[in-house]
């Protein structure tokens, strides 16, 4: 069995930056878990973790952020 990591919890939000009309996906996120606290995608999970389902933790599309951010 894998050892947990933050991003396959249901507390992980991955961050994201963009340049020159291009989306990259950071090597960090953060916890959503009671206070938001910086966090690494690959790191092992908390006491906190709950797994999350395949929707939670889809990443946002890159047509979505474009949307937003431009």
């Amino acid at each position: 069995m894998e050892a947990e990591q933050c991003r396959s919890c249901q507390y992980f939000r991955q961050h994201y930056t963009f340049d020159q009309r291009k989306i990259f996906r950071v090597y960090c996120g953060h916890c959503t878990f009671s206070r938001p606290k910086q966090k690494r995608p690959d790191a092992k999970a908390c006491e906190n973790y709950v797994a999350g389902t395949v929707k939670e933790n889809s990443f946002v599309t890159k047509q979505y952020l474009i949307k937003e951010l431009l």
